[in-house]
């Protein structure tokens, strides 16, 4: 992480995290900071939020340029090795700057949204479709849900407070075209619903190792075929979609549920290669080094030039 524009001052902090808290503008001018950190409070939705903001090379050079909005999932694990699960994290500023760079992809603001620790699982598992399997098999409690599903909520906050907020501080393209989401795991799984919720905000999902087989060891294939039934119900046409997968670890389980996705979005009208793109990688596993090793692949694919 290169320190002269990503470690902000405490200070910088304290005055961004003051300014979100009441909803004022953030005088991104004085901060001059590339990569912001903030805690969205007084949510209508869910409990307080903490996310991370990183604009791109050259938005305070280009005072009147806009950018698309990429919304990334587990924000805290994006940036900071210090803060990412198993002390590696995507370094998703590097693979976009590098990407920027060599003129490959356009420049974008990326959101890191921080997930709800402990309760994880229950914020980024789909919510209507697991509702709907819990009612036929009201015995089924996954043991690493703590509490009750809430990925509507969270998506209603996404939606209706994160977005408009951060359209109204920093110099977005607010239009459905220009945002996008994105996470691997769980994340993969609530950004395919969120498009899927909402069309009319999300131009397409960023899906690396989407965890469909909702257990960890693939016991529960009926909940996994909930997800993927309802993506078959629910499937907006002339989005982007990349989805992804390894064979080694929680991605060993992936490959028959993500056949299935496949083709689903193959009826549905889409074009492999195209509008949507699926990747295998053989021997690849499911953690933050693996996905930051691909991640060229799904930013090339969505924001190319």
């Amino acid at each position: 992480m290169k320190a002269f524009y990503i470690f902000v001052s405490t200070l910088s902090i304290a005055l961004i995290t003051l300014a979100c808290q009441s909803k004022k503008t953030i005088n991104k001018q004085e901060t001059n900071q590339r990569y912001l950190e903030a805690t969205f409070k007084d949510s209508d939705f869910i409990d307080n939020k903490k996310y991370r903001v990183y604009l791109p090379p050259s938005y305070y050079a280009e005072s009147n340029k806009k950018y698309p909005v990429l919304y990334m999932m587990d924000g805290n694990n994006l940036f900071a090795n210090s803060e990412a699960m198993g002390g590696m994290s995507w370094n998703i500023h590097e693979v976009m700057d590098s990407l920027v760079q060599t003129k490959t992809i356009k420049e974008c603001i990326i959101v890191g949204v921080d997930h709800a620790g402990s309760k994880r699982f229950a914020e980024y598992m789909p919510q209507q479709p697991m509702e709907d399997f819990l009612k036929k098999n009201n015995d089924f409690i996954p043991r690493f849900m703590s509490t009750r599903v809430f990925s509507d909520a969270f998506l209603q906050f996404l939606v209706m407070e994160l977005k408009p907020f951060i359209d109204q501080q920093f110099r977005t393209k607010p239009t459905v075209n220009n945002t996008f989401i994105g996470g691997a795991s769980m994340g993969g799984l609530i950004s395919m619903y969120a498009v899927c919720e909402y069309p009319k905000t999300f131009a397409g999902a960023l899906c690396l190792s989407t965890h469909w087989s909702v257990s960890l060891e693939d016991s529960t294939p009926a909940a996994a075929q909930a997800l993927v039934s309802y993506m078959k119900s629910n499937l907006p046409s002339n989005k982007k979609w990349y989805f992804d997968y390894g064979t080694e670890s929680l991605d060993q389980y992936y490959e028959p549920y993500q056949t299935q996705v496949d083709a689903v979005l193959e009826q549905k009208g889409y074009t492999k290669g195209e509008d949507w793109i699926t990747r295998k990688y053989e021997g690849a596993t499911h953690n933050e080094l693996a996905w930051n090793h691909r991640l060229h692949i799904p930013l090339t694919f969505v924001l190319g030039n």
